[in-house]
């Protein structure tokens, strides 16, 4: 079992990003899922206790397994080789810490079996306080070039924003969209929810692909 410790971490992801991730794998029932950057491992001990057959990755597995859970080591800036191929493939909040983007869709595709699908997610820097926020600063919100000192794990900071029409020509030739969404719309600083999710107002992305 996770200690109470253990799952105050596990909640470090933006609010309702794992559930609304949960949600959409449980659109496509997968036998067999893999979790890239697992981190603490929220989303994997979330699927797995809702039955999937989950493995889960991160450049350190300790994270994950002084939790009791089994954890591979792996870097996603370096050659992924992983023998098992798997029905769908999850990544939350990742890829902005990445060096190459495009490593990642590939991997993700090598990964699948035939119409797998690949769910990330990632900090949506195309909504309004994003855009005025990178205005008044040059910088967007979650992307100020620091280290992440705070956490007991070393990993690289947020170095690389992803926007929508960045995916759509990073994975023409190996995914399609099936779905853009969102964790939630927040009004920032005072943390009000908003009725409506879309990409002038959503926090964190969520995009669905289907392996071509």
């Amino acid at each position: 079992m996770v200690n109470k410790m253990a799952k105050k971490e596990l909640r470090r992801a933006s609010k309702f990003l794992h559930s609304t991730v949960h949600k959409l794998v449980d659109g496509y029932k997968p036998k067999k899922v893999l979790d890239l950057g697992s981190g603490y491992g929220g989303l994997p001990l979330r699927l797995s206790n809702a039955g999937y057959d989950v493995t889960i990755t991160d450049l350190n597995p300790e994270m994950s397994r002084k939790h009791g859970m089994k954890c591979l080591k792996l870097d996603l800036n370096k050659e992924v080789k992983v023998k098992t191929k798997y029905d769908l493939v999850t990544c939350t909040e990742v890829i902005e810490h990445l060096y190459n983007p495009k490593k990642l869709f590939v991997d993700a595709y090598n990964l699948l079996n035939d119409d797998g699908v690949f769910i990330f997610t990632t900090p949506n820097n195309q909504n309004w306080f994003s855009r005025v926020y990178m205005l008044l600063t040059g910088k967007f919100p979650s992307f100020h070039g620091q280290e992440h000192v705070k956490y007991e794990y070393d990993f690289e900071p947020h170095i690389t924003p992803i926007f929508v029409w960045q995916v759509k020509l990073l994975i023409r030739t190996l995914f399609k969209i099936e779905k853009v969404t969102f964790n939630r719309s927040v009004v920032p600083v005072i943390h009000i929810n908003l009725p409506i999710k879309n990409l002038f107002f959503g926090q964190n992305l969520i995009i669905v692909l289907k392996k071509k």
